[in-house]
Protein backbone atom coordinates (compact mmCIF):
# COMPACT_ATOMS: atom_id res chain seq x y z
CA UNK A 1 0.00 0.00 0.00
CA UNK A 2 2.99 2.14 0.73
CA UNK A 3 3.67 1.96 -3.14
CA UNK A 4 0.49 3.47 -4.16
CA UNK A 5 0.92 6.97 -3.04
CA UNK A 6 4.61 7.21 -4.67
CA UNK A 7 3.36 5.76 -8.31
CA UNK A 8 0.85 8.51 -7.97
CA UNK A 9 3.44 11.09 -7.23
CA UNK A 10 5.47 10.47 -10.19
CA UNK A 11 2.41 9.65 -12.61
CA UNK A 12 1.30 13.58 -11.63
CA UNK A 13 4.67 14.72 -12.08
CA UNK A 14 4.76 13.43 -15.23
CA UNK A 15 1.86 15.23 -16.09
CA UNK A 16 2.80 18.70 -14.95
CA UNK A 17 6.27 17.66 -17.41
CA UNK A 18 4.38 16.42 -20.31
CA UNK A 19 1.95 19.40 -20.20
CA UNK A 20 4.39 22.02 -19.77
CA UNK A 21 6.75 20.89 -22.32
CA UNK A 22 7.09 19.19 -26.19
CA UNK A 23 9.61 19.00 -28.12
CA UNK A 24 9.18 17.19 -31.43
CA UNK A 25 11.13 17.44 -34.58
CA UNK A 26 11.67 17.79 -38.94
CA UNK A 27 14.14 15.18 -39.51
CA UNK A 28 15.04 17.09 -42.90
CA UNK A 29 15.39 20.64 -44.15
CA UNK A 30 16.63 21.00 -47.58
CA UNK A 31 16.97 24.73 -48.49
CA UNK A 32 19.59 26.31 -51.70
CA UNK A 33 20.19 25.92 -55.10
CA UNK A 34 21.88 22.94 -56.34
CA UNK A 35 24.65 22.89 -58.82
CA UNK A 36 22.34 22.27 -61.90
CA UNK A 37 19.82 25.10 -60.95
CA UNK A 38 17.11 23.02 -59.27
CA UNK A 39 16.22 24.82 -55.80
CA UNK A 40 14.40 23.94 -52.92
CA UNK A 41 12.82 25.78 -50.01
CA UNK A 42 11.08 24.13 -46.71
CA UNK A 43 8.06 25.35 -45.46
CA UNK A 44 6.81 24.70 -41.62
CA UNK A 45 3.81 24.90 -40.22
CA UNK A 46 2.37 24.67 -36.53
CA UNK A 47 -0.95 25.05 -34.89
CA UNK A 48 -2.46 25.41 -32.05
CA UNK A 49 -5.51 23.63 -31.89
CA UNK A 50 -6.25 24.76 -28.19
CA UNK A 51 -9.61 26.15 -27.23
CA UNK A 52 -7.60 29.20 -25.14
CA UNK A 53 -4.52 30.05 -24.18
CA UNK A 54 -1.02 31.11 -25.93
CA UNK A 55 1.72 28.73 -27.00
CA UNK A 56 5.19 29.38 -27.34
CA UNK A 57 8.33 28.09 -28.50
CA UNK A 58 11.41 28.25 -30.88
CA UNK A 59 12.30 25.92 -33.71
CA UNK A 60 16.14 25.73 -33.92
CA UNK A 61 17.63 24.77 -37.29
CA UNK A 62 20.96 22.62 -37.13
CA UNK A 63 23.41 21.55 -40.48
CA UNK A 64 24.63 18.45 -41.29
CA UNK A 65 28.56 18.07 -40.53
CA UNK A 66 29.30 15.74 -43.12
CA UNK A 67 33.14 14.93 -40.84
CA UNK A 68 32.68 11.04 -39.49
CA UNK A 69 31.64 11.39 -36.14
CA UNK A 70 30.97 15.27 -35.88
CA UNK A 71 28.86 17.50 -34.21
CA UNK A 72 26.26 19.51 -36.36
CA UNK A 73 26.34 23.35 -36.67
CA UNK A 74 23.80 26.69 -36.18
CA UNK A 75 21.89 26.17 -39.63
CA UNK A 76 21.46 29.76 -40.10
CA UNK A 77 18.61 30.03 -42.86
CA UNK A 78 16.17 33.33 -44.02
CA UNK A 79 12.63 32.45 -43.56
CA UNK A 80 9.64 34.35 -44.00
CA UNK A 81 6.24 33.93 -41.81
CA UNK A 82 2.64 34.07 -43.64
CA UNK A 83 2.70 37.62 -43.75
CA UNK A 84 5.91 37.76 -45.89
CA UNK A 85 7.42 39.34 -43.14
CA UNK A 86 11.02 38.11 -41.94
CA UNK A 87 11.07 35.31 -39.62
CA UNK A 88 13.75 34.31 -36.58
CA UNK A 89 17.42 35.22 -37.10
CA UNK A 90 20.64 32.88 -37.07
CA UNK A 91 19.00 28.99 -36.57
CA UNK A 92 16.08 29.82 -34.28
CA UNK A 93 12.50 31.56 -35.26
CA UNK A 94 10.59 32.23 -31.66
CA UNK A 95 6.71 31.96 -32.16
CA UNK A 96 3.48 32.47 -30.13
CA UNK A 97 0.60 30.83 -31.37
CA UNK A 98 -2.89 31.81 -29.37
CA UNK A 99 -5.16 29.09 -28.97
CA UNK A 100 -7.00 27.82 -32.46
CA UNK A 101 -4.53 29.84 -34.72
CA UNK A 102 -1.49 29.11 -37.31
CA UNK A 103 1.82 30.09 -38.54
CA UNK A 104 3.21 29.49 -41.62
CA UNK A 105 7.72 29.80 -41.74
CA UNK A 106 9.41 29.61 -45.70
CA UNK A 107 12.78 29.24 -46.12
CA UNK A 108 14.24 31.57 -48.61
CA UNK A 109 16.26 28.87 -50.67
CA UNK A 110 18.14 31.45 -52.66
CA UNK A 111 22.08 30.10 -51.36
CA UNK A 112 24.04 26.95 -51.93
CA UNK A 113 22.09 23.68 -51.59
CA UNK A 114 22.48 22.75 -47.53
CA UNK A 115 20.55 20.62 -45.50
CA UNK A 116 19.97 19.23 -41.87
CA UNK A 117 17.22 19.32 -39.34
CA UNK A 118 14.88 21.43 -37.10
CA UNK A 119 14.27 21.16 -33.06
CA UNK A 120 10.41 22.28 -31.73
CA UNK A 121 10.39 23.16 -28.59
CA UNK A 122 6.94 24.41 -27.05
CA UNK A 123 5.50 25.11 -23.59
CA UNK A 124 2.53 23.66 -25.19
CA UNK A 125 1.53 20.09 -25.86
CA UNK A 126 -1.09 21.09 -27.83
CA UNK A 127 1.58 22.09 -30.39
CA UNK A 128 1.56 20.50 -33.63
CA UNK A 129 2.60 20.90 -37.29
CA UNK A 130 4.03 19.03 -40.21
CA UNK A 131 6.54 20.38 -43.33
CA UNK A 132 6.58 20.87 -46.94
CA UNK A 133 9.09 20.24 -49.80
CA UNK A 134 8.89 22.19 -52.67
CA UNK A 135 11.32 21.51 -55.70
CA UNK A 136 12.24 24.82 -58.12
CA UNK A 137 13.12 24.26 -61.80
CA UNK A 138 15.98 26.61 -62.98
CA UNK A 139 13.09 29.22 -64.19
CA UNK A 140 11.57 29.12 -60.83
CA UNK A 141 8.48 26.74 -61.32
CA UNK A 142 7.85 24.36 -59.12
CA UNK A 143 8.44 20.81 -60.18
CA UNK A 144 7.44 18.56 -57.40
CA UNK A 145 6.43 19.19 -53.65
CA UNK A 146 5.64 16.67 -50.76
CA UNK A 147 4.24 16.81 -47.06
CA UNK A 148 6.87 15.96 -44.51
CA UNK A 149 5.34 15.43 -41.05
CA UNK A 150 6.92 16.15 -37.51
CA UNK A 151 8.22 13.17 -35.68
CA UNK A 152 9.83 12.12 -32.08
CA UNK A 153 12.87 10.43 -31.79
CA UNK A 154 13.30 7.21 -31.64
CA UNK A 155 16.04 4.47 -31.46
CA UNK A 156 13.97 1.86 -33.57
CA UNK A 157 12.12 2.36 -36.68
CA UNK A 158 12.18 0.60 -40.22
CA UNK A 159 11.34 2.86 -43.31
CA UNK A 160 9.58 1.17 -46.01
CA UNK A 161 11.67 0.48 -49.13
CA UNK A 162 9.99 -0.12 -52.65
CA UNK A 163 12.87 0.41 -55.37
CA UNK A 164 11.27 -1.59 -58.88
CA UNK A 165 11.18 -0.01 -61.59
CA UNK A 166 14.28 2.76 -60.68
CA UNK A 167 12.63 4.35 -58.09
CA UNK A 168 15.20 5.60 -55.63
CA UNK A 169 14.35 5.87 -51.71
CA UNK A 170 16.38 8.84 -49.85
CA UNK A 171 16.82 8.99 -46.10
CA UNK A 172 17.37 11.21 -43.98
CA UNK A 173 18.15 11.57 -39.60
CA UNK A 174 19.18 13.40 -37.01
CA UNK A 175 20.74 13.09 -33.94
CA UNK A 176 19.40 15.42 -31.77
CA UNK A 177 20.92 14.36 -28.51
CA UNK A 178 24.15 15.27 -26.73
CA UNK A 179 26.34 12.22 -27.37
CA UNK A 180 26.82 10.22 -30.68
CA UNK A 181 24.87 7.73 -31.86
CA UNK A 182 26.09 3.97 -33.12
CA UNK A 183 23.69 3.62 -36.59
CA UNK A 184 22.91 -0.07 -38.09
CA UNK A 185 20.86 0.16 -41.04
CA UNK A 186 19.66 -3.35 -42.53
CA UNK A 187 18.55 -4.03 -45.31
CA UNK A 188 15.17 -6.50 -45.45
CA UNK A 189 12.95 -7.94 -48.34
CA UNK A 190 9.66 -8.46 -48.17
CA UNK A 191 9.72 -11.91 -47.07
CA UNK A 192 11.76 -10.48 -43.84
CA UNK A 193 15.17 -11.33 -44.92
CA UNK A 194 18.47 -9.75 -44.61
CA UNK A 195 19.43 -9.61 -48.01
CA UNK A 196 22.96 -7.48 -47.29
CA UNK A 197 25.22 -6.77 -44.30
CA UNK A 198 24.25 -4.55 -42.65
CA UNK A 199 25.96 -0.73 -42.40
CA UNK A 200 27.01 0.74 -39.67
CA UNK A 201 27.45 4.49 -39.04
CA UNK A 202 28.77 7.12 -36.22
CA UNK A 203 26.64 10.01 -36.15
CA UNK A 204 28.34 12.80 -34.10
CA UNK A 205 25.85 14.48 -31.54
CA UNK A 206 23.43 17.14 -33.06
CA UNK A 207 24.51 15.93 -36.50
CA UNK A 208 22.37 14.58 -39.42
CA UNK A 209 22.62 12.54 -42.59
CA UNK A 210 21.10 12.00 -45.94
CA UNK A 211 21.49 9.69 -48.61
CA UNK A 212 19.64 7.57 -50.67
CA UNK A 213 19.61 3.66 -49.97
CA UNK A 214 20.98 2.87 -53.22
CA UNK A 215 24.30 4.56 -52.00
CA UNK A 216 23.69 3.06 -48.63
CA UNK A 217 23.78 -0.64 -50.33
CA UNK A 218 25.11 0.35 -54.14
CA UNK A 219 24.96 -3.66 -54.55
CA UNK A 220 21.32 -3.95 -53.98
CA UNK A 221 19.17 -5.14 -56.44
CA UNK A 222 15.68 -3.37 -56.55
CA UNK A 223 13.27 -4.97 -53.90
CA UNK A 224 10.21 -3.80 -51.84
CA UNK A 225 10.79 -4.44 -48.23
CA UNK A 226 12.03 -1.76 -45.13
CA UNK A 227 15.53 -0.63 -43.87
CA UNK A 228 15.61 -1.05 -40.13
CA UNK A 229 17.12 1.91 -38.42
CA UNK A 230 18.37 1.01 -34.75
CA UNK A 231 20.61 3.54 -32.64
CA UNK A 232 22.35 3.63 -29.50
CA UNK A 233 20.82 7.12 -29.38
CA UNK A 234 17.34 8.41 -30.20
CA UNK A 235 17.00 9.71 -34.01
CA UNK A 236 14.32 11.67 -35.88
CA UNK A 237 13.70 10.05 -39.16
CA UNK A 238 12.16 10.13 -42.78
CA UNK A 239 12.09 9.07 -46.33
CA UNK A 240 10.92 10.19 -49.69
CA UNK A 241 10.29 8.14 -52.39
CA UNK A 242 11.71 9.37 -55.81
CA UNK A 243 10.65 8.70 -59.15
CA UNK A 244 13.40 7.45 -61.83
CA UNK A 245 13.54 11.33 -63.20
CA UNK A 246 14.10 12.62 -59.33
CA UNK A 247 11.78 14.90 -60.37
CA UNK A 248 8.57 13.35 -58.70
CA UNK A 249 8.34 12.21 -55.17
CA UNK A 250 6.11 11.27 -51.91
CA UNK A 251 6.90 10.81 -48.43
CA UNK A 252 7.93 7.76 -46.85
CA UNK A 253 7.32 8.10 -42.85
CA UNK A 254 8.78 5.87 -40.85
CA UNK A 255 7.23 3.18 -38.54
CA UNK A 256 8.12 2.91 -34.66
CA UNK A 257 6.29 1.41 -31.89
CA UNK A 258 4.78 4.93 -31.55
CA UNK A 259 2.38 3.80 -33.80
CA UNK A 260 0.77 1.74 -31.28
CA UNK A 261 0.35 4.26 -29.19
CA UNK A 262 -0.65 7.34 -31.29
CA UNK A 263 -4.34 6.16 -32.05
CA UNK A 264 -4.99 6.52 -28.22
CA UNK A 265 -3.22 9.91 -28.18
CA UNK A 266 -5.66 11.24 -30.67
CA UNK A 267 -8.60 9.45 -28.96
CA UNK A 268 -7.49 11.13 -25.72
CA UNK A 269 -6.76 14.80 -27.05
CA UNK A 270 -10.44 14.90 -28.20
CA UNK A 271 -11.81 14.64 -25.14
CA UNK A 272 -11.00 17.81 -23.20
CA UNK A 273 -11.71 16.09 -19.56
CA UNK A 274 -8.85 13.52 -19.96
CA UNK A 275 -6.18 15.79 -20.42
CA UNK A 276 -3.90 13.79 -17.51
CA UNK A 277 -4.45 10.85 -19.49
CA UNK A 278 -3.46 12.62 -22.22
CA UNK A 279 -0.22 13.70 -21.17
CA UNK A 280 0.39 10.47 -19.42
CA UNK A 281 0.31 8.29 -22.79
CA UNK A 282 2.44 11.45 -24.43
CA UNK A 283 5.30 10.46 -21.51
CA UNK A 284 4.96 6.70 -22.50
CA UNK A 285 5.19 7.67 -26.54
CA UNK A 286 8.18 9.53 -25.44
CA UNK A 287 10.03 6.68 -23.82
CA UNK A 288 8.43 3.82 -26.01
CA UNK A 289 11.98 3.50 -27.44
CA UNK A 290 12.82 1.68 -24.71
CA UNK A 291 11.22 -0.85 -26.00
CA UNK A 292 11.82 -1.77 -29.51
Amino acid sequence: MKRIPLILFWILTATLVCSAQTTFYYPHVADGVQSGGTSWKTTIFLTNPAASGTASGTITFTQENSTVGGAGSAFNLSFTDQAGAPAGSGNVIPFSIPGGQTRKYVSAGNTAYAGGFATVTTTAGTVSGTALFSEFGPSGRLIGEAGVPSVPAVAKQVIFVDTAGGFNIGVAYANPGPSAAAVTLSLINASGVSVLPTVGQNLGPGNHSASFTSGIFPTAAQLTGTMQISSTTPLAAIALRFDPTFTVFTTLPPVTLASLINPAMEWLQQRAWLTPLTSVARLLGAFQWRLG
